[in-house]
């Protein structure tokens, strides 16, 4: 029932994924490492680029200095070491006849800082991309770009936005 109730909420998320300006996907969504993954793109004070990552699952958090690498389709693999902002709890109930299961979902959350070259290589696409997570390290594969075309055009509508004032 938990799965199902995921699977549901999952495709919510990703059904208003594509008007808001995030970036995300499911990773093994019927079984117990299940998360979705958002990332966005954002910009510091200073103009440093970073992207924002989001995991949403019932049990991984960001280790204290978490990496993320990322390969592009064409083998370049960007690596960024990040800063775990929070981690937050959200509990919820599933009923199941008269008996209510609690359930929690943790929202981890870390940024990475990126170079402008390496947003270049954004649009190339992403085939794999590794975040370390604790208890089990997040990784996944692509067959096809999802995240990385879509992603670089969100950069550019960050810079466009800060250089509009």
């Amino acid at each position: 029932m938990k799965n199902i109730l995921m699977f549901l909420a999952s495709i919510v998320a990703l059904a208003s994924c594509g008007a808001a300006k995030q970036v995300g996907y499911n990773h093994k969504l019927l079984s117990d490492e299940g998360c979705t993954v958002y990332l966005y793109a954002a910009q510091e004070q200073d103009n440093t680029p970073l992207i924002v990552v989001t995991v949403q699952s019932d049990r991984l958090v960001f280790s204290e200095e978490p990496t993320m690498l990322l390969k592009t389709f064409d083998g370049t693999v960007i690596e960024s070491h990040g800063k775990n902002i929070n981690a937050s709890s959200t509990p919820y109930y599933i009923t199941s006849g008269s008996v209510a299961i609690p359930v929690n979902t943790i929202n981890a959350m870390a940024q990475f800082p990126i170079t402008d070259d390496e947003i270049e290589l954004l649009k190339y696409g992403i085939s794999k991309i590794r975040l370390t997570t604790i208890p089990i390290q997040h990784e996944k594969e692509f067959k096809v770009d999802i995240i990385g075309k879509r992603l670089y055009k969100l950069f550019q509508k960050v810079r466009s936005t800060d250089s509009s004032f």
